[in-house]
């Protein structure tokens, strides 16, 4: 019950684990999935919608959180997620998840995906970490300034500015003098589930440059993935007619519902 009803709702490492639960609980059960003769057809349906429920959270959480996949491989699951979400979406709409969550996510992959074209037309031969489109160095910056003011949250304009300003000479110092951080404690990839929520680049050991990865093939191919899922669930062929969907110059994965209306944006009927 913990992990469905955490004390901090924004606890990130509760929500990792809850989501690998049901990933893992999944594939506890494809003995029964794939079992052609069972006869407990309610069972077996519930664990048809677990384990497509189970693929989505898998291909947007792993990306994240295994640091042995190459960018290529990274890229497949991004791929896939978004596959996986619009399909689901445009059959379930809200009841599936919110607009917000929806345009949020699939906002994510998309700027991921034009980062990496961006560091390949800079320098091919630079690594691409996807943490670098996060906050973790907002919160390093943040951490370092309330040090630096002694924890004290009630100081003025004036003091924030000094404080910004002295972070920044530290964070200078060590981008430097790399030898002279201490590191972060809370920062470091060990083997609590908390850990996963502070991966940074040199904890990754998977190939990252970013002119290694073919971005074409690597979206096709998260496409193909999403469509081996989607044509063992019970969906109907319509909603996954990737070719036939996107033809329409109105809908894409950020306009699912067609009309060109983009959540956020333009108003859309639930």
């Amino acid at each position: 019950m913990k992990l469905l009803h955490p004390d901090d709702p924004q606890d990130a490492p509760w929500a990792i684990e809850l989501m690998q639960a049901i990933v893992d609980c999944s594939k506890s059960q494809h003995v029964l999935l794939n079992n052609p003769f069972s006869t407990d057809v309610d069972t077996c349906a519930d664990l048809m919608s677990i384990s497509l429920l189970s693929n989505i959270i898998e291909s947007i959480l792993t990306p994240f959180i295994n640091t042995k996949l190459s960018l290529m491989e990274q890229v497949h699951y991004l791929s896939c997620y978004s596959h996986l979400a619009f399909t689901i979406f445009q059959i379930h709409r809200h009841a599936f998840m919110p607009f917000q969550l929806y345009y949020d996510t699939q906002t994510c992959v998309k700027n991921v995906m034009f980062n990496i074209t961006k560091q390949q037309l800079l320098d091919p031969y630079e690594s691409f970490f996807l943490g670098d489109c996060g906050d973790n160095r907002l919160e390093l910056m943040f951490g370092q300034s309330r040090m630096i003011g002694g924890h004290n949250s009630g100081c003025s304009y004036s003091q924030a500015l000094d404080h910004l300003g002295a972070a920044k000479d530290i964070d200078g110092m060590f981008n430097q003098h790399p030898q002279l951080d201490p590191g972060h404690r809370r920062l470091s990839l060990g083997k609590r589930i908390e850990d996963v929520d502070h991966i940074n680049r040199m904890m990754w050991r998977g190939d990252i440059i970013s002119g290694h990865c073919d971005l074409p093939s690597a979206w096709q191919q998260g496409r193909e993935i999403a469509l081996s899922i989607l044509t063992t669930s019970q969906i109907d062929p319509f909603h996954y007619s990737f070719a036939n969907l996107f033809h329409d110059p109105r809908t894409n994965i950020l306009c699912p519902l067609g009309m060109n209306k983009y959540f956020g944006i333009a108003e859309g009927a639930r």
